[in-house]
């Protein structure tokens, strides 16, 4: 298997846009207009940016017989992900996301699925075996039956585990320390930085001896850390028009960099461009692009301060 290729672990799904009123605090009410449904879902987004790119890119999704799900299929061919892994049951639920949009920000409701579990065959797992890089969430990364056994065994065929840590992923698990010693790469956004903070006190001390990790932190810009520097990389100022799939986009974009053998700083400010330049449009997929088309918006975009 070429050493850049990737499998993508999680769910694709239908986003439903709508535009809020306001923001409402709990008990009020907002009125809501819905806009158009496009195709999304965390992981199905990084897989089309990172194929983009023009890597290997595999997705390991567990759908039903929706006929949604079929769009998706078809959008990630489109995106040249590979799909031949993907697996159907009719047991499986439908995914989708809620996203509220206000003023380019948003709220997002995310189906929880976390119940479901799902064992791989013996085509996903010999697979998994063989590839570079695994792509995922925690709570994705749980669902698979005997996560443990399946993904210890695949380290030591030489897979490397990255993790897009999201608030979310976070909530429902009890014991996150012996997940994070799984992970070779973590990307944490702000929320779950508080939570991860919360729950496990310096956890950056004590992981960056073991994984690279990539702090995002939205027009702020994102932060690197590994075992012996920090690096601080700015954001590119742009007057955002959704940001959803920014946070997808950075990490692969990221990915893409360190695989190319580009210095960390590189790959930073080329995953900050990226993210930047995604968020110009409505919709997760608006960061899948060539490299090309991100060199030519760093070019024409400063984040110097």
């Amino acid at each position: 298997m070429p050493k850049d290729s990737l499998i993508a672990l999680g769910s694709n799904c239908i986003d439903e846009y709508y535009t809020v009123s306001d923001i409402p605090k709990q008990g009020e009410k907002s009125l809501a207009r819905f806009i158009e449904n496009k195709v999304g879902g965390m992981i199905g987004n990084a897989a089309a940016v990172y194929a983009a790119y023009g890597h290997p890119t595999t997705m390991y999704d567990f759908m039903n017989f929706d006929p949604s799900n079929q769009l998706l299929i078809e959008d990630l061919k489109q995106a040249k992900v590979l799909t031949d892994k993907v697996a159907f049951d009719a047991a499986y639920p439908t995914s989708k996301c809620l996203i509220m949009l206000k003023d380019g920000e948003r709220i997002i409701f995310v189906m929880d699925h976390t119940h479901v579990v799902h064992h791989l065959s013996v085509a996903q797992f010999e697979f998994l075996n063989e590839a570079s890089y695994l792509y995922t969430t925690l709570s994705d990364f749980i669902q698979v039956e005997d996560y443990a056994a399946v993904f210890t065994q695949a380290k030591q065929h030489g897979l490397k585990i990255i993790f897009d840590v999201e608030r979310a992923s976070i909530q429902p698990i009890a014991d996150l320390s012996s997940l994070l010693d799984f992970a070779d790469i973590l990307f944490i956004n702000e929320q779950s930085d508080d939570l991860l903070r919360e729950r496990l006190g310096d956890y950056i001390q004590i992981y960056r001896q073991k994984a690279l990790i990539v702090l995002t932190q939205a027009e702020r810009g994102s932060t690197i850390y590994e075992a012996h520097q920090t690096l601080k990389i700015e954001a590119y100022p742009v007057v955002p028009v959704d940001t959803t799939g920014a946070g997808d986009t950075y990490n692969v974009s990221f990915l893409h960099g360190l695989v190319s053998g580009w210095s960390l700083e590189a790959c930073g400010r080329f995953a900050s461009a990226a993210a930047s330049r995604s968020i110009l449009r409505l919709g997760a997929r608006s960061g899948v692009c060539s490299e090309a088309e991100v060199l030519a918006f760093m070019q024409t975009t400063s984040n110097d301060k």
